[in-house]
């Protein structure tokens, strides 16, 4: 078990610095192109990264900690409202609304989280693919849904480990959470990096 706990906090390193990495990059490119979804997305991955180095300190003692929860629900959230902007870009300020109010939420009920994440996570998911098939954006973009689609991935797991009855064994969470959050961030790097129109 402590090789697979190095292993997790290595691979949690790796995609946390991959995280920030992605995160400069659309900041970069917000102060190219003035679009306010790149700062949402960033700030996005720039909660993971926080995250990531949390787990990748502390292993999954790091879920216990009060901040873990709304740390790991405004992920989903900056990073849906980024999904939102580039996709609807006349309605955004709608969900925009959504966005503060689930963090209000979260902040004040901590049940919450699932209804929140699960409304921002089906953004994540579904818009991408709508607006590659509408053509409203390149087929690249579609990385942003597989994002998302890991990213439930490893909400269920990360649920399942701090469970008091845990649906998967704690052994195959810890062996399987580091790669999924990884694919999770290079798929959101890959989305957000080529899916973009120039």
């Amino acid at each position: 078990m402590a090789f697979l706990l190095h292993m997790f906090q290595a691979v949690i390193g790796v995609s946390g610095a991959l995280s920030l990495a992605t995160a400069l990059y659309l900041l970069y490119m917000y102060t190219r192109r003035k679009e306010t979804a790149d700062v949402f997305a960033a700030a996005g991955l720039i909660v993971y990264f926080v995250l990531a180095v949390l787990l990748a300190a502390e292993g999954l003692k790091a879920l216990e900690s009060p901040l873990a929860a709304p740390l790991g629900a405004l992920v989903p959230l900056l990073i849906s409202l980024g999904v939102f902007k580039l996709v609807f870009p006349k309605l955004w300020k709608y969900y925009a609304v959504f966005v503060v109010i689930g963090i209000v939420a979260i902040a004040a009920v901590r049940a919450a989280v699932p209804v929140i994440h699960s409304v921002a996570g089906l953004v994540i998911f579904l818009f991408p693919i709508y607006a590659v098939a509408k053509k409203l954006m390149p087929t690249h973009f579609i990385g942003v849904s597989l994002g998302g689609l890991t990213i439930g991935i490893g909400g269920v797991a990360l649920a399942s480990a701090v469970m008091a009855r845990p649906i998967l064994p704690l052994e195959l969470v810890v062996a399987l959470l580091p790669w999924i959050l990884l694919l999770m961030v290079i798929f959101f790097a890959y989305g957000f990096a080529l899916g973009r129109r120039r």
